[in-house]
């Protein structure tokens, strides 16, 4: 639950090599993911850790166990036109695209879809051995638009609780405006980069926490897509305008698009002008990429409009 998270916070963020949480909107659910290494086969820990693993932790739930209320729902909430049969073999992520094609802007729908969902975590607790990037990675579902920020939560040796403070503002803000948010909302951390053009940037100790939203994008339905698009966007607004400015949150690179008018994407431009040294970056690609090389429209779009040369 969220109180647990909040009481446990702290210790599960220094004594994991990696945590990820996964919040549940309109629930009280929160799925915690933490990974750390093997340690070696001369290890006495190692040794403790596997007798502990066969004798103390939780058995894992078969599939058909595990995922029954998402497909209880699917069943219920398609009128008959899915068998239990021929959703047997779906996974949770494969569950959640189908459930929430069903009706995706419809927030009492989403809020069955999420409880369902939290349910079925609940079920999914257990300890494994695997590859980091296998524990860590989880099956995100199908098309989607995505938002993800970062911003600073403190010391990596004194978290200072602002990570939980957003999460929290940005749950109350979803309920209050009655945003149709799917599962999850994904938040993990990271020490801070060396580098200045970095959403992480900072000084060696300091901890940064980075939080994603997310909407599905069913395939085939072009209206369905654009009306989705559309809510997905006043859900960033949303929280771009109430939680960003005060968490001084900056977007993952990847995420960060021009607006939709001119008067946005100058927005966008000012924005990242004070949160990075654009000028001096602009001179040093001026000097060893003097012909834009490795520029893209976007790039140059928002921090280099006035450039003259291709890209």
């Amino acid at each position: 639950t969220s109180d647990q998270v909040e009481r446990e916070h702290v210790r599960l963020l220094g004594s994991n090599r990696h945590v990820r949480y996964m919040w549940i909107p309109y629930t009280d659910t929160v799925v915690v993911v933490s990974s750390n290494p093997l340690q070696p086969l001369y290890h006495p820990a190692r040794w403790w850790g596997a007798i502990s693993r066969s004798v103390l932790a939780p058995k894992p739930t078969p599939d058909w166990e595990r995922l029954k209320p998402m497909r209880d729902l699917l069943v219920q909430s398609s009128n008959g036109k899915q068998s239990p049969d021929a959703i047997s073999g779906l996974s949770l992520a494969q569950l959640r695209d189908e459930l929430l094609a069903v009706n995706p802007l419809d927030v009492e729908h989403i809020k069955k879809v999420n409880r369902a969902e939290a349910l079925c975590w609940q079920q999914s607790q257990g300890v494994r051995v695997a590859p980091s990037d296998g524990v860590l990675g989880f099956e995100c579902g199908g098309q989607q638009w995505v938002s993800e920020v970062a911003f600073p939560a403190g010391k990596t040796s004194l978290p200072d609780g602002s990570d939980l403070r957003y999460t929290r503002e940005l749950l109350s803000l979803i309920e209050a405006s009655g945003i149709p948010a799917p599962a999850p909302l994904e938040q993990r951390w990271s020490a801070a980069s060396a580098s200045p053009m970095s959403p992480a940037g900072g000084a060696k100790d300091d901890l940064f926490s980075w939080l994603g939203i997310i909407m599905y994008l069913p395939e085939d339905d072009a209206q369905q897509r654009e009306a989705i698009t559309d809510a997905f966007l006043q859900y960033k607004a949303a929280c771009r305008e109430q939680l960003w400015g005060r968490y001084d949150c900056r977007e993952h690179w990847a995420k960060i698009e021009e607006g939709e008018s001119k008067e946005e994407t100058e927005g966008v431009r000012q924005r990242l002008k004070r949160q990075y040294p654009v000028a001096e970056f602009n001179a040093l690609r001026a000097r060893f990429d003097p012909d834009h090389i490795l520029a893209n429209p976007l790039v140059t779009a928002l921090l280099d409009p006035k450039s003259s040369k291709p890209s």
